[in-house]
């Protein structure tokens, strides 16, 4: 299957005639790029130190009932593991089930980064009766410039980019999701800069940083594609933590905004890297009260729980095959206030409510499933029929839900990437420039 967008790998074409002539080049004084483009705030930089899920791996009080009030674990009747089966036949006839997952690229030069960001939403329609069966596709793409050295570029490259991304006066990171929203059926680069002033003194942390910042800027633009009539009863499983580690609280809000008015659809957010997760972990040290309902007689303390170090080891031993956990309503503190602010501007409570899978088939796995809270205040059963179904998923697959796999396979980029890489190569050639190679 050739997913192959060639408006995605010419749309750096104005870039490349704006590269500055090699002679002219060599003999220019060093200096930076131009003082009034974007840059990745001191806190958006220091998000890339946090797991995927948004946790410190530095402290052990991500969550706290007492210090933070950021977590709660009276959501269910019983905090006993719950045996997950299988949807019937009746249970899947007319549902949607959506995925979204997302991928960046990078080509690396030292003196710019260009930057290819795709985000895929796949749907599957099941159906028992003479209905056919229904599939879908798509794609939304951003690209990016991350200006490093002042005079690789003429100011031609203003003319051949988007600069409507500003540097802003606070820590709370620049915006790009409506931005990004409007430029949908376009690829022209955004112009964004590396910032010596900030902690983080690597280009390429920064490149990296902003090539995160607009994947997960396109895998919220995706929600936008949910059908949300009533009889579109729709599981749609996105990638990733409900509040995205790169987007600003801003981007946080509008891109979850469509999820407001949903009915008979539901979102489940999966990870499936949680190697160092530390929800579950930090939710027994929080409550002791649990060590006795799942280490009855073992005499564990805190401090044994907090010696192993991540949900992966810890659920092992708590959960069996085709069993989850019970619902833990929590969010992080590096979140804590991205969801105040959410929860504010959306009015509903927006706070994930989390558990983990662990999968019948060898080699099992876990996945983390998060659920905005106000669906489940709304219908409890739809929500634990959506995490039925995610679970069914992810044993078609073994490894991660069938459905978040083929839209993964579908917003991959190395090939996009290999093109750019020659067309860079020969656009430098032209220009007579000669830039060190990274290895």
């Amino acid at each position: 299957m050739d997913n192959t967008d060639n408006s995605l790998i010419n749309a750096f074409g104005g870039v490349f005639e704006s590269l500055t002539d090699g002679e002219r080049y060599r003999q220019a004084p060093p200096r930076g790029p131009r003082e009034d483009i974007a840059t990745l705030s001191e806190e958006e930089l220091k998000a890339r130190r946090l797991n995927e899920n948004g946790e410190s791996l530095d402290r052990n009080d991500n969550y706290s009932p007492s210090t933070h009030r950021n977590i709660s674990i009276d959501i269910e009747d019983s905090m006993v593991p719950q045996q997950i089966g299988c949807p019937t036949v009746d249970e899947l006839d007319g549902i949607n089930v959506c995925g979204i997952d997302g991928s960046n690229q990078k080509v690396e030069k030292n003196s710019f980064y260009l930057i290819l960001a795709r985000a895929a939403i796949v749907n599957f329609k099941y159906t028992k009766g003479t209905e056919p069966p229904y599939f879908y596709r798509k794609h939304k793409d951003a690209t990016a410039v991350t200006w490093v050295d002042g005079n690789i570029f003429t100011e031609n490259i203003i003319l051949h980019t988007n600069d409507k991304l500003k540097k802003e006066n606070n820590d709370q990171g620049v915006n790009i999701f409506s931005i990004v929203k409007a430029q949908e059926e376009s690829n022209i680069p955004f112009l964004v800069r590396y910032d010596h002033t900030k902690s983080d003194k690597s280009p390429s942390s920064h490149a990296l940083g902003w090539a995160v910042k607009f994947q997960q800027a396109l895998e919220l633009l995706c929600l936008t594609e949910i059908k949300t009539s009533e009889d579109q009863k729709t599981v749609c499983i996105k990638d990733g933590p409900l509040f995205s580690t790169s987007s600003s609280t801003q981007d946080s809000i509008d891109g979850l905004r469509p999820i407001i008015t949903w009915t008979n659809q539901t979102l489940v957010c999966v990870s499936k890297r949680i190697n160092d997760s530390k929800l579950f972990l930090e939710t027994l040290c929080s409550f002791p009260d649990l060590l006795n309902i799942y280490f009855p007689g073992d005499e564990i303390t805190k401090d044994t729980i907090q010696s192993i170090g991540t949900d992966s080891l810890l659920l092992q031993r708590i959960l069996l095959p085709g069993y989850r956990t019970p619902l833990i309503k929590a969010v992080p503190i590096a979140r804590q206030g991205v969801c105040t602010e959410a929860k504010n501007n959306l009015e509903q409570d927006i706070m994930p409510l989390h558990c983990y899978y662990r999968g019948r088939i060898n080699p099992q796995s876990f996945i983390r499933m998060e659920i905005p809270f106000f669906m489940w205040e709304k219908n409890k059963k739809q929500v634990e029929e959506a995490i039925k179904i995610v679970a069914w998923q992810h044993e078609l697959n073994g490894n991660v839900p069938f459905v978040q796999s083929v839209a993964d396979d579908l917003c991959q980029l190395a090939y996009e990437k290999e093109l750019l890489e020659k067309q860079t190569l020969a656009a430098l050639n032209l220009k007579n420039l000669s830039l060190a190679e990274k290895y």
